[in-house]
């Protein structure tokens, strides 16, 4: 009888840890998302043979790891010359996962346009 109980208390546990755990975003910590930027912005202005734009993307908050990804990408596709950050940048300062990118919406083409 007891031994029933344990088994119901331990499993309402890894229950509870696995709901905490998947409902948790991945989020990236401020220093190495802005390590993540800065490296493809270096990327980008290195290839088109012009420095970095300002004002720089300053993170002020974690940023959510897919966002932040779409971010980086987009600066290295972005063209030359380098004079502007990617729109697809913006996705950096949500806190909340903004979910698909409707089929209407080019991101190919949207990634490449630049914000000057």
């Amino acid at each position: 009888m007891i031994l029933k109980y344990i088994k119901i208390l331990i499993l309402l546990f890894f229950l509870g840890t696995f709901m905490q755990c998947a409902s948790q975003e991945d989020t990236v910590p401020v220093n190495e998302a802005q390590s993540q930027v800065y490296a493809a912005a270096k990327f980008a202005a290195e290839k088109c043979g012009t420095p970095i734009p300002n004002p720089p993307l300053i993170i002020v908050n974690p940023p959510l790891q897919r966002n932040l990804d779409l971010c980086s990408i987009s600066i290295t596709r972005v063209g030359c010359p380098f004079v502007g950050f990617p729109i697809a940048c913006t996705l950096i300062y949500l806190q909340k996962d903004p979910g698909n990118i409707p089929w209407y919406a080019n991101f190919n083409e949207l990634s490449k346009q630049q914000i000057k």
